[in-house]
């Protein structure tokens, strides 16, 4: 079934933002106790804040709809993926780290944002004026609390803490001032919005608005974040504790699990794609998911695929369309997937394409393949696929993540699994072998390192007797190997989705990665690279094995401070509570 249809709504409670707020029109006293008073009036506000989520009043780039996916926020500048190395323009900045606090990208984020805030505010203020059943009034109120929870852990995430504004904004010259709030307060704020919308949230909905688990999945996942780095820095272990119970409550009562794949079919790569073309969109795996259609509610996920213009794949699998991309995978990340992966055989694009069809492309070229077109949009920017923002293989390695964090054994099983066992759901899924301790502790058999995650050349030669198809070996204790994988799991299996870039910053790894990360050359795949599924096993070169380049990723500039975002200079201008001092250090 497609999916519900945001509608525009053009209230003034809903509408305003800090741009807004300068206008020099009536807009400083706002009365909207009179636009609640029916169940369709709480209905219409509730499809506002959904539809703040994708469409921009700053700008034509709406949060999830193209700054996400085209501009790479939350997911380039990391190891995975970047704007390519000839890409110097606007859309380059947050994958180089030359984001100012003056950026139209910059202000529209942050605008975006407390206007999706403004309009949650709007209906935990007034919504119980309509007549309706206290259960009724609770389920809005709790999707209000979800979405404005949502905002502020992207806000928080990005820029550190932020204001926390909790009523209407409606009269310029009493609500805009308001303090900059720590990270612990507002982090403080992000759970206890989702812990009232896990009471209140309904188990089931519509496609494309929040549920129980859906909050109680992204609960964990605030919880695990608030442990990690900067901010709980692996100190305060209850945030693991907290987080590993939460993800296990959605593991084990949702009823939901990951979408199956047929053990050693050659059409396993498809089945798990499906879920992120238009036609598999809602699966049964997904927690929530923003809806986008075509036009006016459209969405730029899938337009930075394979380069090459706008042509199609025709495949025993399905047909796909592709579209100039302008962006680039880390080599280190596309080499890293074992050589059985279905994932990478989804997910990677290894190939060109000419008017004669796919070419093979050396690695300067790899590019992302998991959000495919199935029809080319008349606007690349405005496409039908979703945004999936929440998943149950996301929540399967968070529960993993956090229950090793918690008991220093990936085996103990004092939450209801062990982190083996959630971790290996995933693998199994993706056709990979299972860890355990004996996968985990083997060291490396290859005597050099030459890529980033400690790979070798050596691991590639299918004429090496130690060559099985593994890439990537770890190092230190057993938890500390475990901690390692899990993370590497996370990038193999949620590559592209708005992920990375916020998983190694919670890690501490966002800035080594970032810089460390290479651009091979001198070798790319076969034919095989030419057709679905793609072997990435075989090399066209005479020792059958990648090569290094020396062209340079074009993240590698991030600095220390880089891990925040500048706070705009607008917010600093117009709220009488914050000066410059309250701008993150770097900007």
């Amino acid at each position: 079934m497609k999916k519900i249809k945001y509608i525009a709504l053009v209230l003034l409670i809903a509408s305003m933002s800090c741009t807004d707020m300068l206008d020099e029109s009536p807009k400083s006293t706002l009365t909207p106790d009179n636009l609640f008073e029916t169940v369709d009036d709480a209905k219409a506000a509730a499809m506002g804040m959904y539809e703040g989520l994708i469409v921009s009043n700053e700008s034509p780039n709406g949060n999830w709809g193209v700054l996400f996916p085209v501009y790479g926020w939350g997911i380039m500048g990391t190891d995975i993926w970047s704007i390519s190395v000839a890409n110097k323009g606007v859309q380059s900045r947050f994958s180089r780290y030359s984001l100012s606090a003056a950026e139209s990208q910059v202000r529209s984020n942050w605008t975006d944002s407390y206007k999706v805030i403004n309009r949650a505010n709007n209906i935990i203020a007034y919504v119980n004026n309509i007549s309706a059943s206290e259960e009724t009034i609770n389920t809005f109120l709790a999707e209000a609390h979800f979405i404005r929870a949502l905002c502020y852990m992207d806000l928080v995430q990005f820029y550190g803490g932020v204001p926390l504004r909790l009523t209407p904004t409606s009269d310029i010259k009493e609500d805009l001032g308001e303090p900059r709030a720590t990270e612990e307060a507002t982090w403080a704020q992000v759970f206890a919005d989702l812990e009232f919308a896990e009471q209140y949230l309904p188990e089931v909905t519509n496609p494309g608005r929040a549920t129980k688990w859906a909050a109680k999945g992204l609960l964990a996942k605030a919880y695990l974040t608030r442990g990690g780095y900067p901010v709980g820095n692996y100190q305060e272990p209850e945030w693991f504790d907290k987080a590993a119970k939460k993800a296990y409550e959605v593991i084990s009562q949702s009823g939901k699990g990951v979408n199956p794949t047929t053990q050693g079919d050659a059409g396993a790569f498809k089945e798990y794609g499906s879920q992120f073309i238009v036609s598999g969109e809602n699966s049964p795996e997904s927690l929530f998911e923003l809806q986008f259609q075509e036009a006016d509610y459209g969405s730029g996920w899938g337009y930075r695929t394979i380069a090459g213009g706008k042509r199609w794949d025709n495949t025993d699998y399905g047909n796909f369309y592709a579209m100039y991309g302008g962006s680039v995978v880390g080599s280190d990340f596309a080499l890293s997937f074992n050589d059985d992966d279905i994932r990478f055989q989804w997910s990677i694009g290894p190939y060109g394409l000419n008017p004669k069809g796919r070419i093979a492309k050396p690695l300067t070229q790899w590019m992302p393949n998991k959000h495919r077109w199935e029809s080319i949009p008349g606007n690349a920017w405005k496409s039908s696929n979703n945004a999936i923002v929440l998943r149950m293989a996301d929540v399967y390695l968070l529960f993993a993540e956090a229950a090793n964090e918690a008991t220093g054994d990936p085996n103990d099983s004092q939450y209801g699994m062990s982190a083996y066992e959630a971790i290996n759901v995933v693998r199994e899924r993706a056709q990979v072998p299972v860890i355990d301790d004996t996968y985990l502790m083997k060291d490396s058999p290859f005597s050099s390192v030459d890529l980033l995650y400690g790979m070798s050349f050596q691991s590639f030669k299918k004429s090496d007797s130690n060559y099985d198809g593994r890439h990537v070996y770890y190092t230190g204790s057993l938890q500390e190997r475990f901690s390692a994988a899990v993370l590497m799991e996370r990038g193999w299996e949620l590559c592209f989705e708005r992920h990375r870039w916020f998983d190694l910053k919670r890690t501490g790894k966002l800035v080594d990665f970032a810089q460390n990360t290479q651009i091979a050359a001198m070798g790319k795949l076969g034919k095989d690279a030419l057709f679905d599924p793609i072997d990435k096993s075989e090399w066209l070169n005479a020792s059958n094995e990648p090569k290094k380049g020396n062209q340079v990723w074009p993240p590698s500039g991030i600095q220390d401070h880089n891990i925040y975002i500048p706070i705009p200079d607008v917010e600093i201008q117009i709220n009488p509570e914050m000066s410059q001092a309250d701008q993150n250090v770097g900007y």
